[in-house]
């Protein structure tokens, strides 16, 4: 098998698994339509993680013919009376913004349409989403980068190893690499901006992402190990990335950082 196709399947199937994370985990908008009349339809996106003080946290329905709707809105996990906030129709588009929160903070909100048969909830179940610091670019665009490039070389040297097509000792090292920069420096930056704590994982914290890149890391110096000792290098490659395929078919965010109202505390492993 060609280099080429080996690094073009490669990508394909690390292009799958961050589609994957993207779309399954608990910040993905949640998107739909609705028929508030026998000749209307109408799209949405109702946010599930927003930037404080950013333009991110709008609910959005749009609709050629005018609109009246409204939202309810409380703090999440407390017992407060729902808020009601009414949207504003303009050029299409009914919208209204929730409230900024402060870090890890989260509201469970509902949103209505006024219809001549009643008011029509759009969400089967209330939406919840997560107030976040703005990450800065010279933070987030290496994260990514580098985690991407990591689930690259995890494939592509996963390939190798499966069908004995190539040596991978001079890949592994630095797919350690990637993942110890992309993951345990800039990921931690990340986090720390968006939610004022740097690691939330083991033995701190429960919190998920941070637990499965913990995870990752420690089958992967295993693999790099025993690559440096020349001992069932192949074996140890092909468990580490079956792990790693394990972790990134786990919904990105789960279990993450979230403000507790009541005592004013962000806990982890909600």
């Amino acid at each position: 098998m060609k280099k080429p196709l080996l690094w073009a399947l490669s990508f394909l199937i690390t292009l799958f698994f961050a589609l994957f994370q993207r779309m399954t985990g608990p910040t993905y908008p949640v998107k739909g339509h609705a028929s508030p009349g026998p000749d209307e339809q109408v799209s949405y996106r109702l946010p599930r993680s927003c930037t404080i003080a950013g333009a991110d946290c709008v609910i959005k329905i749009r609709s050629a013919a005018p609109l009246q709707g409204f939202l309810l809105w409380k703090r999440y996990k407390t017992s407060d009376a729902p808020v009601k906030l009414g949207l504003d129709y303009k050029d299409g588009l009914l919208s209204g913004a929730l409230p900024d929160q402060p870090p890890a903070g989260k509201l469970e909100y509902r949103v209505f349409l006024k219809t001549a048969g009643g008011d029509l909830e759009l969400s089967k179940t209330p939406v919840v989403t997560r107030f976040k610091g703005a990450v800065p670019v010279f933070v987030l665009i290496p994260h990514i980068a580098l985690m991407f490039l990591f689930m690259l070389f995890s494939v592509r040297i996963f390939l190798s190893a499966a069908f004995g097509l190539e040596p991978v000792k001079h890949s592994i090292p630095a797919n350690v690499a990637f993942l110890v920069v992309g993951g345990f420096i800039f990921g931690p930056l990340m986090q720390y901006f968006a939610f004022g704590q740097a690691w939330t994982g083991f033995p701190f914290g429960y919190d998920l992402t941070d637990n499965k890149t913990l995870i990752m890391l420690v089958f992967w110096l295993i693999a790099l190990w025993a690559n440096v000792k020349g001992r069932a290098v192949r074996f140890w490659v092909i468990a580490a990335f079956v792990v790693t395929a394990a972790v990134y078919f786990v919904p990105h965010s789960m279990f993450g950082s979230e403000l507790d109202y009541q005592k004013g505390a962000v806990v982890t492993g909600k």
